[in-house]
């Protein structure tokens, strides 16, 4: 595909999720109530159903024990980070380049919808900054541009998907436990 059909292609994708985004819950659901599935929100529950919730706090809680020895203070930094989650908007979840179908320079379809959920209103967007190889990292990185800018939200799930690791961090994670006005005492390094 030429670099225009690429661009074409990201931007029919994004009109049709924001489509797809007007279907709201009043919870973080699956379809008919039913649990959610997602290892890049819940890391320490691959295959597990989490959910629903009706509030931030119970997101939160939720997540938070993916990071069940990260020191206080910085889970309440980070807590604090946490952007609000509402609306709830039905979202794909997983939009690698291999699940975009294009015929003739066009959007023609979207696979694997299994993922698929009411999530947070910046959960699209911030998934969509996962690449899985080179290819699907330039595709998600140019579908990013036309939907709806939440990189903050991004920031905050960056730094707690670092902190899962917790002690054993990367560069993020060491940097976000810096911010906090923590660090690693000799014992965890």
């Amino acid at each position: 595909m030429t670099s225009a059909d690429k661009e074409r292609v990201a931007k029919q994708t994004a009109e049709y999720l924001m489509q797809l985004h007007e279907l709201r819950s009043d919870r973080v659901e699956s379809i008919g109530g039913q649990p959610i599935y997602s290892a890049f929100l819940f890391p320490n529950g691959y295959g597990i159903g989490h959910g629903p919730f009706s509030s931030d706090d119970e997101l939160w809680a939720e997540m938070s024990l993916a990071l069940n020895q990260v020191p206080e203070q910085v889970l309440s930094k980070l807590r604090q980070r946490m952007p609000t989650a509402a609306p709830y908007t039905f979202t794909h979840g997983d939009l690698t380049n291999v699940n975009i179908i294009v015929e003739n320079g066009n959007l023609a379809g979207i696979l694997d919808w299994e993922s698929s959920a009411f999530f947070p209103v910046w959960w699209e967007f911030t998934c969509a900054g996962i690449g899985l190889g080179q290819d699907d990292k330039e595709w998600k990185d140019l579908l990013r541009k036309h939907l709806p800018d939440h990189t903050e939200a991004r920031n905050f799930w960056l730094d707690f998907f670092a902190l899962r690791n917790y002690p054993k961090l990367n560069e993020r994670g060491l940097a976000f436990l810096k911010e906090c006005g923590s660090s690693l005492s000799q014992k965890e390094t």
